[in-house]
């Protein structure tokens, strides 16, 4: 006897049913479901968060002069800054691309033709309703959930950029006492130390101590998004070479090739922020070298120079972001990545046309 046909997808709907998106679920089964997943998903990421973010606020503690102070206030403002503008941009990308689905409403009131044209939807979707009937409520359902849904987006995003910006002010600061190392930071400093030298030394001391909170905090950081970033970037450059083989077969409809044409530019727009965020954090981790090696270092006691060569040989090595511990972020690889996907598109559409 033959199985029945839904033996062929009884797995599928079993691994559907545990994260509560089977839609045949009772609705208390599958919120249960649903909550239960969320909540195991965020616990193994919030203490990770948590923990930088308490870093945020207690890094500020070790701070003693106005232009350290300056320093980390200029950074903190262009984190906040990102965080506005990047927020804003999604919100609104997600509106247009969305909003695409008007077009063949709009080309019938402007052009119209003997039929109506095809109704688009901003996703895939079945609604078990007359879909040209409730159009309009289909849509702001679809707008509304794809705005909210981008929210997790932006939360993400959005908290590492400010993260990275953080520690690239902290390695801003390391570097400027570095830039100072031979200033007498304070006049009780000078009574209470007993031998020339000293000032020089305690001044070396916590400028290491500054670059070691540095070092840690951008290890901590690379390590908590290291998973989340291997998966954005095998989807990226999966899902942008198929885009642009979808995106060559619909130039002839103006509204599918429109939609195609945003969501390339989003992934594109995606990947170049994280790409920049991690060359910024190069550039700022390797400067401290530079800023050792421009600093009066010859005023300082001879012994004290040995110190400063341990800083300058540790900071040769940048401090990265990467995807999965394979793939560093930077403007280089960027090209590499978008490269790669245009390879990945030529072949795909020589397998088309065959």
């Amino acid at each position: 006897m033959e199985p029945s046909r839904s033996y062929y997808y009884d797995i599928n709907r079993m691994y559907l049913m545990i994260i509560g998106q089977w839609p045949y679920q009772k609705p208390k089964e599958r919120m249960i479901f649903f909550v239960s997943i969320m909540i195991l998903a965020a616990s193994s990421l919030f203490l990770q968060i948590k923990h930088l973010t308490d870093r945020l606020f207690v890094d500020w503690d070790m701070f003693e002069t106005k232009e350290e102070y300056d320093i980390m206030r200029k950074y903190a403002e262009t984190g906040r800054w990102y965080a506005l503008i990047y927020g804003s941009f999604i919100y609104v990308g997600t509106v247009v691309f969305a909003s695409t689905a008007l077009v063949p409403r709009i080309l019938d009131v402007l052009f119209p033709l003997n039929t109506s044209r095809p109704i688009l939807l901003p996703y895939p979707a079945y609604y078990f309703v007359d879909e040209n009937q409730y159009f309009y409520y289909i849509f702001s359902h679809m707008l509304i959930t794809s705005s909210i849904c981008m929210s997790g987006v932006v939360a993400h995003d959005t908290t590492f950029f400010v993260y990275v910006e953080h520690v690239c002010g902290l390695f801003a600061v390391v570097g400027f006492r570095f830039g100072h190392v031979s200033h007498k930071r304070s006049t009780m400093e000078k009574n209470m130390l007993n031998y020339p030298g000293a000032v020089y030394h305690k001044n070396i001391v916590i400028s290491i101590y500054a670059h070691h909170k540095a070092l840690q905090f951008a290890e901590f950081l690379e390590s908590t998004f290291t998973i989340s970033f291997a998966v954005q970037l095998l989807i990226v450059t999966v899902g942008l070479s198929i885009t642009l083989v979808q995106l060559s077969i619909q130039l002839h409809n103006l509204a599918e090739a429109m939609r195609y044409f945003l969501f390339i530019f989003a992934q594109l727009f995606h990947l170049f922020c994280l790409s920049f965020q991690g060359q910024k954090l190069i550039d700022h981790s390797i400067e401290t070298c530079d800023k050792i090696y421009c600093s009066p270092w010859y005023t300082i006691p001879v012994k004290e120079h040995r110190l400063l060569m341990f800083v300058m040989r540790r900071s040769i090595d940048a401090s990265v972001l990467t995807a999965g511990k394979i793939f560093v972020f930077s403007l280089r690889n960027f090209t590499a990545v978008v490269q790669s996907s245009m390879s990945y598109f030529t072949l795909l559409s020589s397998f088309d046309v065959s």
